[in-house]
């Protein structure tokens, strides 16, 4: 399994660097960004396009990151969660193999029960 995981990231940065060579010259222009928040207008300097590829492709990375981390860490608070509720299930097993199968009780009675029956 690490031998194709390592196989995909080779393949993932021969495309990510094809798509960079091939289209070079559009990524190379610049961009300015605005944005107009509560009456107050925000402007950046000029950002190369392949910049602003390069910092979404990094967003989304450590945003799936983060999602997959949390959900492993929840993942295993449900499988202590079960490991502990088998080994109580275990317990109750064992302490019920370790009852007697009748109680003694029930064993005079049935007794005394067939000896009148003989009668």
């Amino acid at each position: 399994m690490r031998y194709v995981r390592v196989a995909l990231l080779i393949l993932l940065f021969f495309f990510a660097m094809l798509f960079f060579v091939q289209n070079h010259e559009l990524l190379s222009k610049t961009v300015k960004l605005h944005l107009e928040i509560f009456g107050n207008e925000y402007t950046s300097t000029d950002i190369p396009y392949y910049l602003i590829v390069l910092v979404g492709f990094l967003l989304g990375g450590f945003i799936s990151l983060i999602y997959l981390l949390a959900e492993k860490v929840r993942m295993n608070s449900e499988v202590r969660k079960c490991k502990s509720k088998i080994a109580d299930l275990e317990k109750e097993i064992t302490s019920l193999r370790n009852m007697p199968l009748e109680d003694e009780s029930l064993g005079t009675q049935s007794t005394a029960q067939e000896g009148q029956e003989s009668r």
